[in-house]
């Protein structure tokens, strides 16, 4: 009964999940840095992790899977499934114009694991963001018919984007050792770029004009993992070291323009095709266990984005060089006490998590060639246990800033908060004979 409980919740988990990103990227209610390059750039490892500064690469347990390392589903036991929802509310400051407020909600991921050995060979699907496009920036001007006329007519120019990269992922885990795990993921990468270039006029000497722009990609890449359990180290006391690899590849992509005119024409449309490479990266992680009731993570993530080549015009990415590109680091740290840690019938407060993390990512791609944009934020977050053993509700914030006013760029002042739910749950096992 309860396998079929959890297979309709994990089932309407997905459909609302697949819905709300749709309908949040139509907003455009995001980043005006997400018009850059291939979008903004989005990892997601856990509800746990999310909460400790976004990192976890060493992190494994039977509590949690750990999308982003392969190598951990080597630990599972239960079958698991768990997904999430973000809310982000972005506060945007610039020189010279009046503060704005966007807000919108979008996917943080799915997954669903399970053990093909129990606590020795793990397999897992996951769901989740690799890039996300969704900004609105309005520019105002004006213009004369004709030299010397001394009659002007405002134009609004508009830009638009909504869209982004997904992520359909399928790993394994093995237990090579007692104390090491070796794993390997293949990953999807799919999705569609959507662009709009606008130029309204309320003057019918004008003709309104807008570009659109709907970039097709799609690719496959592969992760190798790995996780190291430190031998010799006291009772209570745990270090486990780990890293991935993520090869580089090349999208297959498709492009269609249209320009469209306020006299309702389509003047112009065409299709092309071309590539898009992304990038390798490299990720190296530790979790350290001081004692049973403490757990203290560091990582750090780079990716190669100055190797990125396009077939297409990207904002910020010139065809003719990577001026504008930089290579993304990501470093965060983030600290987790469980008082009720290895204590089965302790008190509900006992059972609940607290979570407090802080993070820096450099991006990978800039309106300037001289800038680098970096946000910089505090994460926290509490685990709360349910009445259905293996399975917990986290509740995430995370509060920071990305860029600056200065220079003609904008500062954002960001606050985003998740919604992670993780069912746990015995499934295939053996029935006794006889």
């Amino acid at each position: 009964m309860k396998g079929r409980l959890l297979l309709v919740a994990g089932s309407l988990m997905v459909g609302i999940l697949l819905v709300a990103p749709a309908a949040a990227q139509n907003s455009n209610d995001g980043t005006v840095y997400s018009r850059f390059g291939l979008g903004q750039r989005h990892t997601w490892l856990s509800g746990k992790s999310q909460a400790m500064g976004g990192g976890g690469l060493a992190l494994s347990s039977s509590l949690y899977a750990n999308p982003e390392n392969p190598a951990s589903l080597s630990d599972q036991i239960l079958t698991r499934f768990s997904g999430g929802l973000t809310y982000e509310s972005i506060t945007t400051e610039a020189d010279g114009f009046e503060s704005g407020r966007l807000a919108s909600g979008s996917l943080s991921g799915v997954q669903l694991s399970f053990p093909l050995k129990s606590n020795t060979l793990g397999m897992g699907l996951s769901l989740s963001p690799y890039t996300r496009v969704s900004y609105r920036i309005q520019d105002l001007g004006n213009v004369t018919s004709m030299p010397g006329d001394q009659e002007s007519a405002a134009f609004i120019k508009e830009f638009n984007g909504n869209g982004g990269l997904y992520r359909l992922s399928s790993g394994v885990g093995y237990r090579a050792l007692p104390r090491l795990s070796l794993g390997a993921r293949v990953d999807m990468i799919f999705g569609i770029l959507e662009e709009a270039r606008s130029t309204l006029f309320n003057d019918s000497r004008f003709v309104d004009r807008t570009i659109r722009e709907s970039t097709r990609l799609r690719g496959a890449t592969a992760t190798l993992g790995a996780r190291f359990v430190v031998p010799g180290l006291p009772e209570d006391m745990g270090l486990v070291l780990a890293s991935t690899f993520t090869l580089p590849t090349t999208l297959d992509g498709e492009r269609s323009s249209a320009l469209t005119t306020s006299v309702g024409r389509d003047t112009l449309g065409t299709t092309t095709k071309g590539d898009v490479s992304l990038p390798m990266a490299a990720s190296a992680g530790l979790a350290f266990q001081p004692a049973q009731k403490w757990t203290i993570l560091a990582d750090v993530t780079w990716e190669e984005w100055t190797a990125l080549e396009s077939d297409f015009s990207l904002p910020g990415v010139p065809l003719s060089g990577s001026s504008n590109l930089s290579d993304r680091i990501r470093v965060s740290s983030g600290v987790e006490f469980w008082p009720g840690s290895g204590r089965p019938f302790a008190s509900y407060g006992a059972m609940i998590a607290y979570r407090l993390g802080v993070y820096s990512d450099r991006a990978y791609a800039s309106p300037l060639a001289d800038e680098t944009i970096r946000a910089v934020g505090i994460t926290g977050g509490l685990s709360l246990p349910s009445l259905i053993p293996g399975t917990t509700i986290d509740l995430n914030i995370d509060v920071g800033q990305r860029g600056q006013t200065g220079n003609g760029l904008v500062k954002d002042r960001y606050l985003r908060f998740g919604l992670n739910i993780n069912f746990g749950e015995r499934w295939f096992d053996r029935l006794p004979l006889g």
